[in-house]
């Protein structure tokens, strides 16, 4: 019975949830996952057996997903809504550009992208919502998002 299961999952050492993940997966537990995440984890897969897995639509988007952040190409689209203003001082300027429906506004001019302003305050390629604040190159090795 799944209960049974969960409850006898609940109720392993650490070090017994890792010897119960490697049975299951013939791998060992990612190094990121405590116990207790271990623990939910397993109980998933407990749930899977029981009940079946994700659809194949659903799947297949994860590792679509997956496979973006694995080649480094860009994270899913934060948004950022009409009206919102951002403000970034380069070499003790202040500059601000407001978000309109089809791009930013920046000093009365439209630009398609924030890259598009960075590279025209800046004179180089930079990553528009990097310059801007929206991302955080700290967080992205950690593999946190900020998108909202």
């Amino acid at each position: 019975m799944l209960a049974d299961r969960i409850a006898t999952i609940e109720a392993m050492s650490a070090r017994e949830r890792k010897v119960e993940w490697r049975r299951l997966t013939k791998s060992p537990p990612p190094p990121a996952f405590g116990s207790g995440l271990l623990a939910r984890a397993l109980a998933y897969r407990e749930q899977e057996k029981a009940f079946g897995g994700l659809a194949n639509a659903n799947v297949k988007r994860i590792r679509m997903i997956a496979m973006e952040g694995s080649v480094g190409t860009s994270s899913p689209k934060r948004s950022v809504r009409p009206g919102t203003w951002l403000s970034r001082t380069w070499h003790g300027e202040v500059h601000q550009v407001i978000v309109v429906d089809d791009g930013v506004e920046y000093r009365g001019k439209r630009y398609a992208s924030l890259s598009a302003v960075a590279r025209k305050i800046t004179g180089a390629r930079w990553s528009g919502p990097r310059f801007f604040g929206l991302t955080s190159p700290r967080l992205e090795t950690l593999g946190v998002t900020t998108d909202g």
